[in-house]
């Protein structure tokens, strides 16, 4: 079992150089098997649980644009490299046009790799979402604390999103509770 996912959403919970993590109550090292008896769910779970579901939802939203750029970006890699190709004869013995079709084709082959690159991102980015969301769902899990979540997207304004979070627990001393967010894109 590991003792730090749960530590990581407890108030009580201290990091530091020396010691490492220990509790907050204690002052030694976390110590059970399952469950812990003195765990205080409050602020800092509420908070990393809504981030969470926050930054997987906003990743969700975004794989519809981040596919279409994905195919946007190899065709105009595809045609670059064709229009290099065919640009004209190659049998014409002046150097400026091979360096402009192989100047070309080249930029095609850098689309192709602008393409991957913001494919792989974006992967990398949902796959981290996902497993902060899935340690903190195991930890609620074993406490008996289910949720039901709902994200009000605002209108951008200046390239701020604001977003207002909205949870409902189960099982948890709190019933509801609703946060305001805002985020910068880039």
């Amino acid at each position: 079992m590991i003792q730090a996912n749960h530590c990581d959403l407890c108030e009580h919970s201290k990091r530091n150089l020396k010691n490492g993590l220990t509790c907050g109550l204690t002052d030694r090292k976390p110590d059970f098997n399952t469950t812990c008896t003195k765990i205080n769910l409050d602020r800092k779970f509420q908070e990393k649980l809504e981030i969470a579901n926050l930054e997987l939802e906003i990743i969700r939203r975004n794989q519809k644009p981040t596919h279409l750029t994905f195919y946007g970006t190899i065709i105009i890699g595809f045609l670059l490299i064709l229009l290099g190709y065919f640009l004209s004869d190659w049998k014409i013995f002046s150097f400026y046009l091979w360096y402009v079709k192989i100047g070309i084709i080249g930029a095609g082959f850098t689309f192709f790799g602008t393409a991957y690159s913001k494919l792989n991102k974006y992967r990398r980015e949902d796959k981290k979402a996902k497993l902060i969301k899935i340690k903190i769902d195991e930890v609620l899990i074993k406490y008996g604390i289910s949720y039901d979540q709902s994200f009000d997207f605002k209108e951008k304004i200046h390239g701020t999103q604001e977003v207002i979070v909205k949870v409902e627990f189960k099982n948890w001393t709190k019933v509801q509770t609703t946060n305001t967010y805002k985020f910068d894109y880039e």
